[in-house]
């Protein structure tokens, strides 16, 4: 009942930080990171970082019923030797959301709000901070500080077909006008497409261990910035993991994930596909009451047909008790290289580190 469950959550859009929830508390959630990127070097070198702090607060009414709260604070920073330090911070928009489970955990009703507490007006000085961080090869922990007032509703049901279970969600997401960037004395009044997203998913046990699979399809209504008109194209993120063990207290993980982007429109021209594709290895064991996993992952982006980039991340992660808390701190070394068609490569290198903590 329990992968079943896990199966659906993950599928009702909102309710997946949920799904190992005890129904009886009250849960918190603190994830600070700090990603930093070079892209370059010597005197042309540009750094982008970022320090995000995401939190969460989740308050079940009952078994059936809890409303999860989230917000970020974002500190985003672009240098560039001999440039004013461009520098964007504060806190981002508020997500309110409830959700119903319903039947022998067969379905699942989330609704849900954003509310925009976050900084809109972008002036100058900070548009290169605030453009950098929506990245989708170079991933950070916020990637934007302010969507504006919007809804979100959707519906997820979950199925036992054998050794399998399946999970299917829908949802849809309506979003307003809000004024997001500030060029000298003028003011662009940007209104998002909405979004419509339909995800499905299969899971199973494999021995001792466990095997998922999973497609999300999100289809964008046009973006408009003041009389402009542009589309950021559908997505398409399909998404793998099996989880082995391997006796003695260790396993063995190996996941997988591919972002296609369509082609889209913007500024009266068409911006051409992409496709992020990220495959990874990682081994646990348990050392004490610390568990240790060494993991690496390899990540290549291509823009239409063309390498754009090719990435390794190195690192390791932790989990171990301490009090009431669950802590999970990890770090990431990152190099690689971005591609432009006739240039030269351009080096990248970086850095992760991360503690998310639980207060059950």
């Amino acid at each position: 009942m329990r992968t079943r469950l896990l199966s659906l959550a993950l599928l009702a859009v909102t309710a997946a930080p949920l799904a190992a929830q005890d129904p009886s508390s009250t849960a918190v959630i603190l994830d600070p990171q700090y990603v930093s990127y070079q892209l370059g070097t010597g005197a042309t070198a540009r750094t982008i970082s970022q320090l995000g702090v995401p939190f969460a607060v989740i308050i079940p009414f009952s078994d059936r019923f809890n409303i999860d709260i989230s917000s970020s604070y974002a500190n985003s920073q672009v240098k560039v030797p001999g440039q004013a330090t461009s520098t964007i911070s504060g806190l981002t928009d508020a997500q309110v959301r409830g959700n119903l489970t319903v039947g022998d955990n067969a379905a699942v009703f989330t609704l849900g709000v954003n509310l925009p507490t976050g900084q809109y007006k972008v002036p100058d000085g900070q548009q290169a901070a605030a453009g950098q961080i929506g990245n989708d090869f170079l991933i950070y922990p916020v990637t934007s500080m302010g969507n504006g007032l919007a809804a979100t509703g959707g519906i997820g049901f979950a199925q036992t077909l054998g050794t399998w279970n399946l999970g299917v969600g829908a949802s849809f997401r309506y979003s307003t006008a809000f004024d997001a960037y500030q060029v000298q004395t003028s003011v662009l009044r940007f209104t998002p497409g909405n979004e419509a997203r339909i995800r499905v998913g299969l899971d199973r046990p494999v021995g001792d261990g466990s095997f998922n699979v999973s497609v999300t399809y999100s289809k964008f209504g046009k973006d408009q910035a003041d009389s402009t008109s542009f589309a950021t194209g559908d997505r398409a993120l399909a998404q793998s993991a099996l989880a082995v063990p391997m006796g003695s207290g260790s396993d063995l993980l190996l996941s997988a994930w591919d972002l296609y982007r369509g082609v889209g429109q913007q500024l009266g021209a068409s911006s051409p596909w992409e496709n992020v594709g990220n495959a990874g290895v990682a081994i646990g064991f348990q050392m004490g009451d610390l568990y240790v996993q060494p993991n690496i992952e390899e990540r290549i982006w291509n823009v239409d047909g063309n390498k754009a980039g090719l990435l390794t991340n190195a690192g390791v992660r932790l989990r171990f008790a301490l009090g009431g808390l669950s802590v999970n701190p990890s770090a990431t070394y990152s190099f690689g290289s971005l591609y432009t068609v006739g240039q030269p490569a351009t080096d990248l290198t970086g850095f992760k580190a991360s503690l998310l903590i639980r207060l059950h």
